[in-house]
């Protein structure tokens, strides 16, 4: 039996995802990139795109089943009790200079529903303005970075990728007394396995000690899990074999797919164990009983709680389970390196403590008639942004080298070119030879340049050291690298992931 195109075989929003995967690669809060460095990591609208395009089919094809027309018209189409129409089809391509229509059929108002560009954006680029990274897609489109978390549209794409999936079975499968199952049974039945997750996730997340094992925990998990594989089991599977980073089963799973992961990398396997497996056994609410709070992370954590007014009755309430466990146990780090080195980072007298000092090797000129002391700086700018820049200035007496900080834009060249040294004094160059033999016979020393702090207002600012913070350095004990060998270890292997896709 002919089998329909999917729509990625057919049609794509490719401007429109192109402008959100260009914003996704500014994005830092919260974003999976964050977890670890990824070589050739793929943007997550692209994957988002991607995996949704090859699983439904194109609506204008044929052979396409008419349960996924049907399911297409009333998820994606006017909604004549808000009289809001979201994806309707653009009425002037944005990106063509003449009054150019899209037609107004269910292929475009799927491309729509990926992705489509926002009303401020078309008024804008017929202006020749510029719009905001943010504001480029509309509020209503699926691969935003926005609506990583928005149910409502998930749910759509969910339960389009439901339709088309039950529609691909065989006819048998897809009959009810008798009769050929509609679009509107189809997303029912989606209703009904989507309410019975939500139902056993409400059961089991409100249920206080759930970390405790008991009967009660044993049955109500039990739930969760055969209404998670009933789901399932109405889903397609996404398999990617070279997962790197994680994006295409992230967004599988985010789809509400059964995804697996694999790759040969360790580092590979971790991250996507950090952004696939863990987030989803773990990053879940919980509610611990005030006595089971207390002995998990002690009564100074429990008094915080009470000052946040997150104790309910006798129950402290965490929205999620893993975000609190990492930011708990960060904070102990934290305060355990502050108890043993705080000591070299002071306060000064407003309370802003330093988060860095930003230090510069110093090598000598091999001029015989100058031999001054030079910092080995390739540049002089501490921060350089549209937004902001902030530069070592240097000031020059005789031999002597200070610096001062200012704003603003630097026009200087740093003095190391390709590792030699050119001198700001005399203008002679110390080849990278020479410097070398300089590091090797420990001829190099460091100098402390700058101070890096954070103000609430200002963010990082940065100021020059002290005198205390210039002379500390001669009291840091001895940091001389270990000299014995490293033990033997045993190399890890890559892994497999499975990512249940199922909530947000």
């Amino acid at each position: 039996m002919p089998t329909a195109k999917k729509l990625i075989e057919v049609a794509l929003p490719i401007k429109e995802i192109s402008a959100e995967s260009v914003r996704d690669k500014s994005i830092r809060h919260g974003h999976i990139s964050t977890l670890h460095l990824w070589w050739a990591r793929r943007p997550l609208p692209v994957c988002r795109a991607v995996v949704f395009a090859s699983l439904v089919p194109d609506p204008l094809d044929p052979h396409c089943p008419p349960a996924f027309r049907e399911a297409v018209e009333l998820l994606l189409g006017r909604d004549e009790n808000t009289k809001q129409d979201p994806y309707r089809p653009y009425d002037d391509i944005p990106w063509t200079p003449p009054v150019d229509p899209m037609k107004d059929n269910l292929r475009n108002r799927l491309q729509m529903f990926i992705g489509k560009f926002s009303d401020q954006y078309c008024l804008d680029i017929k202006a020749g303005k510029i719009t905001a990274a943010k504001n480029l897609l509309s509020d209503a489109s699926l691969i935003k970075w926005d609506n990583k978390n928005n149910e409502t549209i998930l749910n759509k794409a969910r339960k389009l990728i439901w339709v088309a999936h039950s529609s691909a079975l065989p006819a048998v499968a897809l009959a009810k007394a008798g009769k050929a199952l509609s679009a509107a049974d189809l997303l029912a039945d989606y209703d009904t396995h989507y309410a019975a997750i939500k139902t056993a996730e409400a059961a089991l997340y409100t249920l206080p000690d759930r970390h405790l094992p008991s009967p009660e925990v044993t049955a109500k998990e039990a739930t969760l899990h055969q209404a998670i594989e009933a789901f399932l089991d109405h889903m397609p599977r996404v398999f990617d074999p070279f997962a790197g980073g994680g994006a295409i089963p992230l967004e599988a799973a985010r789809l509400g797919c059964r995804a697996f992961g694999n790759d040969i990398n360790p580092v590979a396997h971790i991250i996507q164990k950090g952004s696939l497996e863990f987030p989803q056994k773990y990053g879940k609410p919980i509610a611990y009983s005030l006595e089971a709070f207390e002995a998990r992370y002690g009564a100074e954590a429990l008094e915080v709680q009470r000052r946040e007014g997150k104790i309910f009755g006798h129950q402290v309430q965490i929205d999620n389970r893993l975000s609190f466990d990492v930011a708990f146990y960060a904070k102990k780090l934290l305060a355990a390196a502050e108890a043993e080195v705080g000591q070299y980072y002071p306060a000064d007298e407003k309370g802003n403590k330093p988060i860095a000092y930003y230090w510069a090797r110093v090598g000598t000129c091999s001029n015989p008639s100058c031999r001054a002391e030079v910092p080995l700086l390739k540049g002089f700018y501490l921060v350089n942004t549209p937004t902001k820049q902030v530069y070592l200035n240097p000031i020059i007496e005789g031999k002597k080298i200070d610096f001062e900080i200012k704003k603003g834009k630097c026009d200087e060249k740093g003095w190391m070119d390709k590792s030699a040294l050119k001198c700001p004094i005399c203008g002679g160059v110390t080849d990278a030879e020479s410097i070398r033999d300089q590091v090797s016979s420990r001829q190099i020393t460091e100098r402390m340049l700058a101070v890096i702090y954070v103000t609430e207002n200002e963010g990082k600012s940065y100021r020059q050291p002290t005198s205390t913070e210039l002379t500390a350095v001669n009291y840091l004990p001895d940091t001389d690298s270990p000299k014995e060998k490293l033990p033997n270890v045993t190399r890890l292997t890559g892994g497999f992931i499975v990512a249940w896709g199922y909530s947000e």
